[in-house]
């Protein structure tokens, strides 16, 4: 396992070029977990400590991290299309309540993986990449709602 410490700056235009550093990052690694702590000074800043383990260069070599996203979501139905845009606009408006970036609250391959899975509990969350007991725990009835809404 290595780890990885990224400065997520709060002014605008740094923080896109930060999230998109970090989120590029993720696309190349196999994410184990997360840390993430608010740094209060005068330039303040989220500090995410991210532990992950290199890919294998087939994997790597596979596709890009756009191709890759873009095909994972031209293969969702209109329903699962649907569900994906919901959970989306709950996860950008739950961010905004908690005043964090969206990719901690999930990120978009989370979203995906819960809906191809059709997760229905909290045991099938858990069984995703990327959701762990304190994720679960903090979103996991939110997401089965949107889920499990017929």
């Amino acid at each position: 396992m290595k780890v990885r410490i990224f400065s997520i700056r709060l002014a605008a235009n740094q923080l896109t070029e930060d999230e998109n550093q970090l989120n590029d990052f993720l696309e190349s690694v196999d994410f184990l977990k997360s840390d993430v702590h608010f740094v209060e000074s005068k330039d303040s800043y989220w500090s995410v400590l991210v532990h992950y383990n290199e890919k294998s260069r087939l994997q790597k070599s596979e596709s890009s991290a756009d191709e890759r996203n873009s095909v994972v979501e031209q293969d969702l139905n209109a329903k699962q299309q649907a569900f994906y845009e919901t959970l989306k606009v709950w996860r950008t408006n739950k961010a905004k309540e908690l005043k964090i970036p969206s990719y901690l609250v999930c990120h978009n391959s989370e979203l995906l993986n819960a809906i191809l899975r059709e997760a229905k509990t909290p045991t099938d969350l858990r069984s995703i990449k990327g959701f762990g007991e304190l994720k679960v725990e903090k979103y996991g009835d939110e997401i089965l709602s949107i889920l499990n809404a017929n």
